[in-house]
Order: structure tokens, then C-alpha cells, then sequence
């Protein structure tokens, strides 16, 4: 008997705002978003406004960015001056390792199922400063994850670093029981949401954490090259920006070697950017945002569940992906007996143009099921599973 799936959404009319998914299965949002047909437009009209006519463009594209900024800060429950763009989310964990004022034989923990968006900086980190990473488990369960926590504490750990969502499994950590531990333990707290934003509700102010970084270009859909920070407004004056230039200081004199950074957001931005992408970034969020984030989490987990009671009937499938919804998130990730995952990721791809992501680590495959993915790519992933089977 088939599996029932009902979505709150509109898929057929969502669908047509998303023309490449007539031509293959798009399972990796988790990767890279599709722009909806609306906010690309909007996104390419700033691009043409602003290039074409420079500083007498018709756009207000510094206005574009602050209602941006506004949408963003309504979106993680904090204010619009705790949050900067940058290119994307390992821009926003950079901005607060180099903020740091490290000693030697300081630590840091994170864990083991880290993006190179974390663990690269962080090896970086160690090489250079002498600061030593620290490494746990991750798991979904809050006193399991805590008291993994209180195992590699010591007096010289300083930061907490790790993913909200961690990219292999798609498990969903307690973040708010983390950061809280991490607050009585005097540690700062830096969370990677580049898997967790735009999948289920985010507020900052809830976790409690010191910093939340993410980007636009995953489950929101914006343009590539958009990123988000956000630092608790007591926490920014004590991250000194690596980096600054023109925007990035409220006071500056030649004369007298005054040097003070914006004490909002703003210290962390300057220079020339590319504001078309925030523009851009904007029409996505009102786009997506129209259908609801209530409905499109509704709709996420429901096809999450249908996938993975799919995968869990095939012998020949090992779910690696908690069942809870609580537990997890719009990534499911899963290995089949007999098949190097790069092997089977590129046969799906180029024989029935079936895109997943490789999961290395656990010879797995990752499947993103998006607001606009529906049933039907779900079978038809397992029906090529299952050909490829015998």
C-alpha cells in the first residue's frame, strides 16, 4: 500500500516559478537553492540598474539592503543592527575567530561532523594561533550532547563552534541547551545555521547564543554570494574586525589617529559589495516568505517522513538521519549496500538527472526535500534505487 503524503502548499503553482525542475530532480537545496523565477528577475533588474548607470541608478539599492537587513533580523528574532552581510556563512564563523583575542592553549570545541566552513578555519585557527580544537559527538538529545559538552571542558576552553544542523546527517542539535551551557560555563557561542535557516523557525534571542551565521543561497533560495551574521549587540564590541575600510568605521581622523568601529552590524562591512545580491536576497525571502514558514516546515517535514519510512522498508538502505521530525531536518542521508556513494551519486545524475549530495565520511547520499520538491521525486529517486538493486 502506498504511503499517504498530503502538503499544505500549492505545489503545482510553486513548481512553475522553478522551471529547471522539468528537466531533472533537484534533491540538493542543501547545496545550492533554486532561485524562484520572481526574485531572479527582481535580482537581475538590480544587476542591470546598477551596473548600467553606477551611482545614478534608478534603484535605491542601499535602501533594497536595509529592508534586506530588516527582513532578515524579523526572520532569526534579533534587531537589524546585530546583523551584517557577507558572501556566505564561513565568512560569518571567520569574523569571529579572527575577533578573538586568542592565547596560546586556548580552546575551542566543535564537532565531528563539521562543513570545512568550520573545521578549515578552525585548523587554520590551530596552526597559527596555538589554539586547540576540541571535538564531540554530535547527537540530538540534549543531556546526551551537554554531557559530551562536560566532557572536553576545561579552564581554557573559550568557544563553542559547531552546526546547528550538521551537514552529513541533517541531525538537529539543541542549540539553545548548548549555548545555555556554554553561557554558564563562560563560553562564547558561535552556531552554524547554513542548514538550519529557512528549514524551521530560528530566534537568536531563544538560543541565547553569542553568534548565529548562515547564508542565503541554501533553503531560502536567494542569490550565491549572500551571507548572514548575527552577533549579540553586547558581544560585537568585543569582536575586532579583521578587516575594515570605508563603512566600517562610525569615527575615523588622519589627524588625530581616531579609529572607531560602527558598534552595530556595520563594523563587519565595507568597500564596494555587490548590493544587486542583497537586493536580490530581499524578493527571495518575500517570495518564500509569502507561503508561510508555518506551512513550508509543515510541508518539509511531512516529505522528509514519507522519504525516510521509504528508505527504512529497503533492506538494502541504512538510514543515518533521525525519524523525528524534532530531531532532524530537511536533509536525509542514507547508504546502500554495494554502492560507493560518488560512484551512485553520478549515476543518478547522468543517467536519470537525479541530483543528491555525497556524504564522504559515511559512504552516504544526502537528499534535500525543499518547499517545492514533492512526492513524485521521492519515488522517483527510490525507483532508480531500486533498478540500480536488481
Amino acid at each position: 500500500m502506498p504511503l499517504s503524503f498530503s502538503s499544505p502548499l500549492d505545489l503545482a503553482t510553486i513548481r512553475q516559478a522553478f522551471p529547471a525542475l522539468a528537466e531533472l530532480t533537484y534533491l540538493n537545496v542543501g547545496t545550492y537553492g533554486l532561485m524562484p523565477e520572481p526574485a531572479l528577475a527582481e535580482l537581475m533588474q538590480a544587476v542591470t540598474a546598477f551596473e548600467r548607470y553606477g551611482v545614478a541608478s534608478p534603484i535605491d539599492l542601499d535602501g533594497k539592503m536595509n529592508e534586506t537587513r530588516a527582513a532578515v533580523a524579523r526572520l532569526l528574532g534579533a534587531d537589524p543592527g546585530e546583523i551584517a552581510f557577507t558572501r556566505n556563512a564561513t565568512d560569518g564563523v571567520n569574523l569571529v575567530l579572527a575577533g578573538i583575542d586568542w592565547r596560546p592553549g586556548d580552546e575551542v570545541i566543535t564537532s565531528t561532523e563539521e562543513h570545512p566552513a568550520i573545521a578549515h578555519p578552525l585548523l587554520y585557527l590551530q596552526r597559527r594561533r596555538e589554539v586547540r580544537i576540541r571535538t564531540v559527538e554530535v547527537s540530538p538529545k540534549a543531556a546526551e550532547m551537554t554531557a559530551r559538552l562536560d566532557g572536553v571542558l576545561s579552564s581554557r576552553t573559550r568557544l563553542l563552534a559547531i552546526s546547528q544542523v550538521p551537514c552529513e546527517t541533517g541531525a538537529r542539535l539543541p542549540a539553545r541547551e548548548m549555548a545555555t551551557w556554554a553561557a554558564a560555563h563562560g563560553v562564547l557561542s558561535l552556531i552554524d545555521g547554513a542548514q538550519a535557516l529557512g528549514t524551521f523557525p530560528i530566534n537568536v534571542r531563544e538560543i541565547g547564543c553569542d553568534y548565529y551565521t548562515s547564508n542565503g543561497h541554501k533553503w531560502l533560495c536567494g542569490p550565491k554570494g549572500t551571507g548572514i551574521f548575527y552577533a549579540r549587540r553586547e558581544r560585537l564590541a568585543g569582536l575586532s574586525p579583521a578587516h575594515v575600510g570605508a563603512g566600517s568605521l562610525e569615527r575615523a581622523d588622519m589627524g588625530t589617529g581616531e579609529a572607531e568601529p560602527w558598534l552595530d552590524g556595520r563594523r563587519f562591512e565595507f568597500g564596494t559589495r555587490a548590493w544587486p545580491l542583497y537586493a536580490g536576497l530581499g524578493a527571495s525571502l518575500a517570495w518564500v516568505g509569502a507561503l508561510g514558514w508555518d506551512r513550508i516546515e509543515q510541508h518539509m517535514a511531512a516529505l522528509s517522513a514519507y522519504l525516510k519510512e521509504r528508505v527504512a522498508r529497503r533492506p538494502y538502505l541504512h538510514l543515518l538521519t533521525p525519524r523525528d521530525w524534532a530531531e532532524s531536518s530537511g536533509l536525509t542521508s542514507f547508504s546502500m549496500d554495494g554502492q560507493q556513494a560518488p560512484d551512485l551519486a553520478a549515476t543518478l545524475r547522468t543517467r536519470w538527472r537525479i541530483h543528491v549530495r555525497v556524504v564522504t565520511h559515511y559512504n552516504a547520499i544526502r537528499v534535500a526535500t525543499a518547499f517545492f520538491n514533492n512526492r513524485e521525486d521521492i519515488d522517483r529517486l527510490l525507483a532508480a534505487l531500486d533498478e540500480l538493486a536488481g
